[in-house]
This record gives structure tokens, sequence and C-alpha cells, in this order.
């Protein structure tokens, strides 16, 4: 009993988020993309991950905290690492391996750690139980530094020749890695999609820091990180997802739909007394399109905004709020599905997301979009979700980042 209430104890004190400044301070590489994702506690896996939230539709690192507290402090500085590592390469969301593996899981698994696991300053040190290559049970595929899709070709020649031991396992959690359930909604797949593409914002970011500097000092270096990898992580981030704004729209009216489910009673016919009890579900979405008309929008950012409205309004009917530091309600209108509008500015002074924000909850509306170069500061909480969309430099250089929110850059 003791032993369990010690083994709790540890649990409940195990904070990474407290931790993991100090563990990553000669690694800024690591350090600017540890910051970006949500560290979150489980004592539901056995050791560590990254893996895709369909609650908060982000990318996480998962640690189970009696795992963590029982390592050294080197070694837990090398596990966020590899965890990290999975991140930057693409190996939570490519889905290559599973055809040179055939969809074995536990292949593909062992050949991204042995990936990992050989790059500079990630073999020395390593704790016993990670899998190293030339260490048992691959003491025969002896070469550093290679892609996952070799070790995943050198592994299915190892065990379909007889050799190896046939049953190595990855110490970590890749659950979610390679694009997770096959058996997601479109919904669901769209979701996380554009989780995929924050990511490699994110890592993108992380890469521009190290390189050149955040804008208020220089160039912060990448540790440990060798050249030959940063090429690969940069190749990485810059792999585009692709997503139709069509199809994230329709997700997005999906999502939204507020399903409240009426009781209705109803007369049953004279010849048949009675009542009948039925249920009626409303599925039509009430979206609102709050659109940025302040000065720092430029015309050209209008003008695409508009296109995407008019291919939006073949699939559905939305309200559009033209704002800039406060809504003009008489500029409001209810843009019917099937019609076409030119661009036109109606507004043109400072920025204030709460202003729309405000207007949207107070009206019960079912979902919001804000189209808007997303120069202005983090608005108020929003009763309905809310789906933000900008371009590249308002996603390269936003006032703010819209925590546990969508954003799709046109």
């Amino acid at each position: 009993m003791a032993k369990m209430i010690r083994e709790e104890k540890k649990m409940v004190n195990f904070d990474l988020d407290l931790k993991i400044y100090r563990m990553l301070q000669d690694e800024p590489f690591f350090a600017r993309l540890s910051r970006c994702l949500d560290k979150r506690p489980m004592d539901s896996i056995p050791t560590a991950g990254v893996r895709y939230n369909k609650e908060s539709r982000n990318f996480e690192l998962v640690y189970n905290p009696a795992f963590m507290n029982d390592l050294s402090e080197v070694h837990q500085k090398w596990v966020i690492k590899h965890e990290l590592y999975h991140a930057s390469l693409g190996h939570c969301t490519d889905r290559k391996l599973d055809e040179i593996t055939k969809g074995n899981h536990r292949i593909a698994n062992c050949a991204m750690d042995l990936a990992i696991n050989s790059l500079p300053g990630m073999a020395e040190g390593a704790p016993d139980f990670v899998l190293i290559p030339g260490r048992k049970p691959y003491e025969n595929i002896v070469r550093k530094e290679q892609s996952a899709n070799w070790y995943a070709n050198m592994i299915m020649k190892e065990e379909n020749g007889g050799g190896g031991e046939g049953q190595a396992t990855s110490f970590d959690d890749h659950g979610d890695f390679g694009g997770g359930d096959k058996n997601m909604s479109e919904t669901e797949q769209t979701e996380r999609d554009i989780a995929e593409g924050q990511l490699a914002d994110k890592i993108a970011q992380a890469a521009h820091e190290c390189d050149v500097g955040d804008g208020e000092g220089g160039a912060a270096g990448w540790g440990s990180v060798s050249s030959r990898c940063r090429r690969k992580i940069i190749a990485n981030a810059n792999r585009k997802v692709k997503l139709d704004p069509e199809t994230v729209f329709r997700s997005f009216c999906k999502a939204s739909v507020a399903a409240s489910k009426k009781t209705s009673v109803t007369k049953r016919n004279r010849r048949l007394p009675g009542k009948k009890f039925g249920r009626r579900v409303d599925h039509r979405a009430n979206i609102a399109i709050s659109v940025d008309q302040s000065g720092s929008v430029s015309d050209e950012l209008l003008a695409t905004i508009y296109t995407f409205m008019n291919g939006m309004a073949k699939i559905a009917t939305f309200t559009v709020i033209p704002f800039d530091h406060q809504v003009f309600e008489n500029k409001i209108f209810v843009w019917k599905q099937g019609e076409k509008r030119k661009h036109e500015r109606v507004l043109n002074g400072g920025t204030n997301f709460s202003a729309p924000t405000i207007y949207v909850n107070k009206k019960n509306f079912d979902g919001h979009i804000i189209i808007t170069d997303m120069y202005a500061e983090k608005p108020v909480r929003s009763n309905c979700q809310r789906l933000w969309i900008t371009d590249e430099h308002g996603a390269r250089c936003p006032y703010f980042k819209p925590a546990g929110e969508r954003v799709l850059v046109l």
C-alpha cells in the first residue's frame, strides 16, 4: 500500500512543462518547438509519444509521469528530443511506410526509431531499452543516419530472411502515427489535416528562428541537430498539406451543426385515436463570417476573401459581418446560397476581434469564421467554435496565436 502511495505521488509531482525549459537550454530548435506543443500527462500510456488529440484538434506531447520520473534527467532529455524528432521528421503524419511494411505497424515503428536513434547526439548516452542500429536485435543493421524508409526495407529483409528476433518493439507510443484511424469521417479527417498543416507551420517557425532569428534577437542556432538532419526537417516543414478551402468549409459547417433534438407532439389520424410523440432534428448550421475591413487589410486580401466566399456560397447560406474596431450592424447581410457578390470595402478603421465575437455570442450562431490579417490582440472567448482564415503573411506574423482554434491559410 505504501509503495502505491509513493508511485501516485511521483505521478502527480512530475510536471514536464516545469522541467522542459531547463532541460533544453542547449537545444534551441527543440526548445522552440516544445513551446508550440501542449504537454499532457497520461497514466494510460506506458512511456511517451506525440499524438493527435481529437478533442483539441492539435498534436500534443503526451507522457506517463511515473515513467519520466523514474528516468535520470539525462534520459528524460533524451526521450523529449526523441519525441520531438518524430514530429520534426514527419513521422506523425507520413503514410509512406505502410507501403513498405505492408501495413505492419510494429516494423514501421522500429524503423522510425532506428532512424532517430542513430542521429548525432542520440546514439551516445541512449537508454538501454531503446533500439539502436548495430545493437540487438538489429546487430546486422549497422549503418547510421539513414531514413525510416531505408530501415524499414532492411528490417523487412531481415525478418523475411529469418534474421533478427522478429519481435522487437518501439519503446514509445506510435499509435496515432501515419494518419491515425482509417475509419475517420470526412470531417474528422479534415480536422486532422488542418492540425498537420499547423504542426508543419510550427516546425517551420522554429527552424526559421534557429536560422534567422525571431525579429528581437539573432539566429539561435540548432544545438545538436546536424546539418543533414536540418535539411530533412526543413523539407518536412515545407511539405504543404493539401487542404481544399471548400472541404474545410464543409467540415466546419458539419461540425457547427446545432443538433438540438426537439420533442414534438403530433395528433394521429382520427381513425387512430391517441397521440404520437416524435423527434425533429434541424441539421442546418447557422454560420457567421466576420470580415476584417480595417486599414491593415490590403485590397488584395479582401479580393481573395470575396473570391473565397463566392465559392462557399455554392454550399451554404451564411451571415456576413463587416467589422474593424466595432461591428456596424447596418452593414451586416445574409449571403444566400447561390448568390455572387463583388468585392467591396465598407470600413477602414482599426481592428478589434472582440467586437464581432461579442456580437456572434449574443446572436447564438453555431459557428464563427473570422477572415483577417491577424493584426489585433486576442479576443474574448467564443461561445461557438471559431475558425480563423488569413493569408501567408498573417499566418507568419500574427499578433496572437489562437490556442485550440483552427487557422486556415488561403
